[in-house]
């Protein structure tokens, strides 16, 4: 018979979840505040656009964004790979989206 100690998983599993809970707090925080960021930085730039001081090149602008999209799937790649522990990675993911649903 296969006794087995859970004790042992008890420090993974807290810690995971303190870590994931911080992280997903901040990062809706960071991604609160980057937002916002770019909401007036587009913002400004129509405006200026709209009163002839610049113009913009809307398929430059478009392969930025395609860009940016590309960079935040790679990044989603690399996170996915950090989690690979069964115990640390699933507290982690509870965590983290308790944290991003307070946060």
């Amino acid at each position: 018979m296969i006794i087995l100690d859970f004790s042992q998983f008890l420090p993974d599993i807290g810690s995971g979840f303190i870590i994931g809970f911080v992280i997903g707090w901040a990062a809706k925080k960071a991604i609160k505040v980057v937002a916002f960021l770019i909401g007036i930085y587009i913002l400004s730039l129509l405006y200026l656009a709209k009163i002839g001081v610049i113009s913009i090149n809307k398929e430059a602008f478009s392969a930025l964004l395609g860009n940016l999209e590309n960079s935040l799937l790679v990044f989603g790649d690399k996170i996915i790979g950090l989690i690979h522990s069964f115990s640390f990675g699933t507290s982690f993911l509870i965590g983290f989206g308790l944290g991003f649903k307070k946060g």
